[in-house]
C-alpha cells in the first residue's frame, strides 16, 4: 500500500486540478489550434498526473514523528555504489531477477520514472532537432533531480529538523540516465498527440453537439467554482476571525459570494451577448442580439440557474431543477444545438470566425428588440 499511495494521490489531485484548469486550458486550445483536441488534452491530463507523481513518490510519505528525525540518514556520496547493493542482493541473473532484487529494482524504477520527463520536454521544445533536444531533455531531467535531492537533503527545504530521505548520488545518476532515454522515445509523445501539421486556425468550424456541451460544461464549472471558492473562502475567513456564521454580517457576506457568479454572468451576457463557455468554445449567438434578447438568454439559461441555485424564494429548486433539464434536452432537439435559451430568444449559434453579415443587417436585427 505505501507504494500504491503516492500514485493514488498524484491522480487525484491531477483530476481535481485538471477539472479546476479545464475552462482556461480549453479557452487556449481553441485560440492556438483552432479547436480542443482529444489527444492533447489526455497528454496534457497524463502530463498534471505524471508532474504529481514525480513530488508524491520522491516526497511521500512524510514523517509522522518528528522528533525521532534526527539525526537523519547520512548523504549517499559515491558513484555507483548501487553495484555493491545490487551484489549483496544477489545480484542480477536474468530479466525476473531485475525485479526480485530490491537494489535492482530500484535503479530501474528510478530510470523508468524519469523516461517521461525526457521525452515530454524533448517533444514540447525540440521535438524537430534530436541532439539538441537529447541535450536539453537530459539536463533538465539532471536538474530536477538534483532539486528532488537537494530537497530531500534538506529535510524539505528546513520544513523539518533533519532528512527524512536519502541523498543519493546513484538516484541522480539513474534519474538523468532515465531522462536522456526517455528523449529518445519522444516520438511516441507526438503520435500520442497526434498529426504536427498546422490548421488553419482562423477557419470556421462546425457547430458540434459536444463543442455546444462543452460550453455549457465551461459555463457550470466556472459558475460552481467561483461560488464555492469564494463561499469556502469567506466562511474559513470568518471562523478564523471567530465570527459566528449565523450572524447578520456572515448572512450578508455568504449571500453576496453565492451570488457572484451569476451577476457575473449577467454582466458577461449583456456585455457581450454570449456567455463565458462560448467565449471559450468561440460560439456566438445570430442574429446580433440586443439587450432584451441577451436578458432571455441569461435568465433561461446557465445565469438563471446559478441565480436560482444561489438565492432562495418559492419554488426556487424546482426553478432550478426545470432550467437544468430544459439545458440538457435543448441542447439534443434544437436545430444547430442552439439550445434552450437562444431557441425561446429567437437565436442560433454559429462558430465566432464564420465571415460577418452584410453591413447593416445587424443594425436592422437590433430594432427587432
Amino acid at each position: 500500500m505505501g507504494t500504491v499511495l503516492p500514485g493514488v494521490i498524484a491522480f487525484v489531485a491531477g483530476t481535481a486540478l485538471a477539472v479546476a484548469a479545464l475552462v482556461p486550458w480549453a479557452a487556449l486550445q481553441y485560440r492556438r489550434h483552432g479547436s480542443l483536441g482529444f489527444r492533447r488534452s489526455v497528454l496534457a491530463f497524463a502530463t498534471l498526473v505524471y508532474s504529481l507523481a514525480l513530488v508524491t513518490y520522491t516526497l511521500l510519505p512524510l514523517p509522522d514523528d518528528v522528533s525521532a528525525l534526527c539525526p537523519g540518514p547520512s548523504p549517499q556520496l559515491v558513484p555507483f555504489t548501487f553495484l555493491q547493493d545490487i551484489a549483496k542482493e544477489g545480484g542480477v541473473s536474468g530479466p525476473r531477477s531485475l525485479l526480485s532484487n530490491p537494489a535492482a529494482a530500484q535503479v530501474l524504477f528510478n530510470v523508468i520514472l524519469f523516461m517521461p520527463l525526457g521525452a515530454l520536454v524533448r517533444h514540447a521544445v525540440l521535438r524537430h532537432r534530436w541532439f539538441a533536444g537529447m541535450v536539453l531533455g537530459t539536463a533538465v531531467g539532471f536538474g530536477v533531480s538534483l532539486l528532488i535531492e537537494c530537497t530531500q537533503l534538506t529535510g524539505d527545504w528546513f520544513l523539518y529538523p533533519c532528512a527524512y530521505r536519502l541523498f543519493d548520488v546513484d538516484d541522480l545518476l539513474a534519474n538523468t540516465t532515465g531522462a536522456l532515454l526517455g528523449t529518445l522515445a519522444a516520438p511516441l509523445i507526438a503520435l500520442l498527440a497526434g498529426s504536427d501539421r498546422r490548421s488553419d486556425v482562423s477557419a470556421p468550424r462546425p457547430v458540434t453537439l459536444l463543442r455546444r456541451g462543452f460550453g455549457m460544461l465551461a459555463d457550470l464549472l466556472a459558475i460552481v467554482f467561483t461560488g464555492g471558492l469564494l463561499t469556502s473562502g469567506t466562511a474559513i475567513a470568518l471562523a478564523l476571525l471567530e465570527v459566528d456564521e449565523r450572524s447578520g454580517l456572515a448572512v450578508v457576506l455568504l449571500s453576496v459570494c453565492a451570488l457572484v457568479a451569476p451577476v457575473g454572468q449577467l454582466v458577461i451576457v449583456v456585455a457581450t451577448g454570449r456567455t463565458l463557455g462560448e467565449h471559450v468554445v468561440r460560439l456566438r449567438p445570430v442574429p446580433r442580439a440586443g439587450f432584451g434578447r441577451r436578458l432571455v438568454r441569461w435568465a433561461l439559461g446557465s445565469g438563471g440557474w446559478s441565480f436560482a441555485s444561489a438565492v432562495t424564494f418559492p419554488f426556487s429548486g424546482l426553478v432550478a431543477f426545470v432550467l437544468a433539464v430544459a439545458a440538457l434536452v435543448g441542447l439534443v432537439a434544437t436545430r444547430d444545438r442552439r439550445g434552450f435559451a437562444n431557441a425561446v430568444a429567437g437565436l442560433g449559434v454559429e462558430d465566432d470566425r464564420t465571415t460577418a453579415v452584410v453591413p447593416g443587417r445587424a443594425a436592422q436585427e437590433d430594432l427587432v428588440d
